[in-house]
This record gives C-alpha cells, structure tokens and sequence, in this order.
C-alpha cells in the first residue's frame, strides 16, 4: 500500500488544488502553501516510488525464493543505473524483460523506469497547479456545473497522461517488437499535455481578472 502512495498521490492532487483555492482563496498564503505542498508532495511520490515500492518488491520475490542471475536489487535508483552501465558495457545477445535475467534488459526500458518515478511526481506538482487554476476558472459558475467542469478538467487530464505514459512506454514497443525510442523521452514527454493545460488555464484565469 505504502509503495503505491507514489502512483496514486500525483493523480489526487488535483483535487488539493482546488481544495487550497477553496479554503486559502485568491491570498498570498495561497502560493505559499501551494509551494509547500507541492514539494512535500513531489518528494513522498518520488520516494514512494523509486524507493519503498522496489524495496518491497524485492522483499516479496526473496520470499518467493526468486533469485536473479545478476543482482541489481531492489530496484533503485542507484541499482537501476548500475544495471544501465552493465548493460551497455555488455550488450547481451538477445534483450529480455524476464525479471531473472536484468542483464539483458533493453538500455530504454532501464532509462524509463529510472525516470518515470520523478516524471510522475512533477506531473503531481503540475496537477496541484492544474487544480487551484480549474477552482479560480470556474469560480463563478453554478456549483452543479463548477462540480462537473472540476471533475471532467481532472480527470481527463489525469487519464490523458496515464495513457500517455503508457503508450510510449519502451516496454510496449518491445513486447510488439517495434524500436525502441528513447526511455528519458518516453517519461517526459507526456508532461507535455499538463504544461499545456497549465497555460490554457492560465490564459483562461487572465482573461477572467483582466
């Protein structure tokens, strides 16, 4: 439960954005807190994620009995760069996903998973942005339609850039057998879809105290 706080906690900052807005209101303290949180928050996914979830892991498959044949555990970041070196230094043969052989793991899976943890967690810090600028946006609709217009703008978002990551994930490009690009791009580059509706928002929000 504890290693999937890093997965969860970003996609439910949106909600905390608009929550800040709606206690806080349009106040200094508003970017105060909302700086606060979004580094507190950002660090508890991170860890969350690249640390305690592949510790767990770990635990699990050593009581599994499930020994590698190389040992780059638990996953961490450290140990997933150690296993980039390796695997570089000493292209196998034949790639593999299989959790035995980490090895052979294909060069972009290994720069994915290094870099989608701190991906997500900025995605939470845009999230948390994305929802103080929705709460501000739709302040002077109705509250039925205010309710629904935060609702549909959060999740959206939030599905978009899931989809996202895992449709340029370097791991589905291996399982059909495609090339593979690169592992940093594929976890950056979603942010791009929240980046851009940081300044539609933000455009929106202008207009409305102009």
């Amino acid at each position: 439960m504890l290693g999937d706080l890093g997965v969860f906690l970003p996609f439910l900052l949106f909600a905390g954005g608009c929550a800040l807005l709606g206690v806080l209101g349009l106040s200094r303290r508003l970017a105060r807190v909302a700086i606060g949180v979004g580094i507190l928050s950002a660090i508890v996914s991170y860890a969350s994620s690249a640390l305690v979830a592949p510790v767990l892991a770990h635990r699990a498959l050593a009581d599994a009995g499930i020994v590698e044949t190389r040992s780059f555990s638990p996953r961490t970041p450290i140990a997933i760069v150690r296993n980039l070196r390796f695997v570089r230094d000493n292209p196998p043969a034949e790639y593999s996903l299989s959790v035995n052989t980490p090895d052979r793991r294909p060069p972009p899976v290994l720069e994915w998973q290094l870099h989608r943890p701190a991906s997500i967690a900025v995605f939470g810090v845009i999230n948390l942005l994305l929802g103080i600028l929705a709460a501000e946006a739709t302040l002077k609709m109705n509250r039925p339609r205010r309710w629904n217009s935060r609702l549909a703008i959060g999740v959206a978002g939030a599905v978009a850039f899931y989809l996202l990551q895992e449709m340029g994930s370097p791991i589905q490009s291996f399982l059909r057998g495609d090339p593979m690009g690169s592992g940093v791009l594929a976890a950056w580059g979603p942010l791009a879809l929240p980046l851009a509706e940081v300044l539609v928002l933000g455009y929106l929000v202008w207009r409305q105290r102009s």
